[in-house]
């Protein structure tokens, strides 16, 4: 079936955390959404088998009409022709109207900066472009996706537009909290002293809610222009500030 929402993630619970929410407001609004995770997140916490069981329930719970794995190697991800090729096979296969990957330019380190993250958004958005071109090697009937947005934009980078998951923030928690073997392992206590992993994410949504006059967000980002042939949608959800 073709996809509406199809979102990559680097690591089975990336495209969870920066588009679950968005992904389950999507279906009830309608859409067909899917998410292709680039590894097993096989150097991560929890084996293989662990995390992609714990896929499974996050994609149930956030009602995914599609979820796959390229496998391509936890921590070994590379920018390479093979690999944009797999990623844009994906594209021509499930034919989304909007592809949803981690942003590229990110500082290079732990967290966001993960080589995994910032390889899959140059892979993803190098796939955007092959995946319509006739003469490259890729499986499928070529295919252009009408945008490419990007999740996990780095701290101090405004974002091209936010939208409001207020209603539909339990069930992204819930999903979150599917994947056990990173977010509440036992063999991998949290110090009292720090926030939970829940909380982090939720300071996140809050702070990109607060944005918009919305409980909860999830932020994304746009680089190249947006053919918009009316400005009136843009504020149409406006909410007036006090």
């Amino acid at each position: 079936m073709a996809l509406d929402f199809l979102a990559f993630g680097p690591h089975p619970d990336d495209a969870d955390i920066g588009c679950g929410g968005l992904l389950r407001k999507m279906k009830a609004l309608g859409y067909s959404t899917g998410v292709v995770d680039m590894t097993t997140g096989d150097m991560g916490w929890g084996s293989p088998e662990i995390r992609l069981g714990e896929n499974a329930e996050a994609a149930r719970i956030l009602k995914l009409d599609v979820r796959e794995n390229l496998d391509l190697g936890d921590c070994r991800i590379e920018d390479t022709f093979e690999n944009r090729c797999a990623a844009a096979g994906m594209i021509r296969k499930h034919r989304p109207q909007i592809v949803l990957a981690p942003y590229y330019n990110l500082p290079i380190g732990r967290g966001l900066g993960h080589n995994d993250h910032y390889k899959s958004g140059q892979i993803v958005a190098n796939a955007y472009n092959l995946a319509h071109l006739r003469k490259a090697p890729v499986p499928g009937e070529v295919y252009q996706a009408r945008a490419l947005f990007f999740y996990f934009i780095p701290p101090g980078t405004i974002p091209t537009f936010i939208v409001d998951i207020s209603d539909f923030f339990d069930d992204w928690v819930s999903a979150l909290d599917a994947h056990k073997s990173q977010f509440d392992n036992p063999d991998r206590p949290r110090p009292d002293r720090l926030p939970s992993v829940r909380d982090v994410f939720e300071s996140f949504a809050r702070y990109w809610g607060w944005q918009i006059g919305a409980k909860y967000g999830q932020a994304y980002l746009a680089t190249a222009p947006l053919n918009i042939p009316d400005p009136m949608v843009l504020v149409k959800h406006v909410v007036p500030r006090p």
